[in-house]
């Protein structure tokens, strides 16, 4: 069996970047991409809930500073 000429070609691009990524990325952009990254919001918004959560039982339970306190001790 007898193959084409063709495929054993290969295609050869004059300009082989994509046009539509940008080449000159600044620092910037660097640390915007980092910052909004999803697993980087969720671990800020769950850390912001645990600090909410332990802020409001410091002022609603009034010996919940000396309860941590002790535990603090034993751990």
């Amino acid at each position: 069996m007898k193959y084409s000429s063709f495929q054993g070609e290969r295609l050869i691009l004059l300009d082989p970047t994509d046009p539509r990524l940008r080449r000159n990325v600044t620092t910037w952009d660097r640390i915007v991409a980092r910052l909004t990254e999803p697993e980087l919001i969720a671990l800020v918004v769950f850390c912001a809930l645990g600090l909410a959560v332990t802020a409001g039982l410091f002022f609603l339970i009034p010996g919940f500073g000396e309860l941590t306190a002790s535990l603090q001790a034993v751990l």
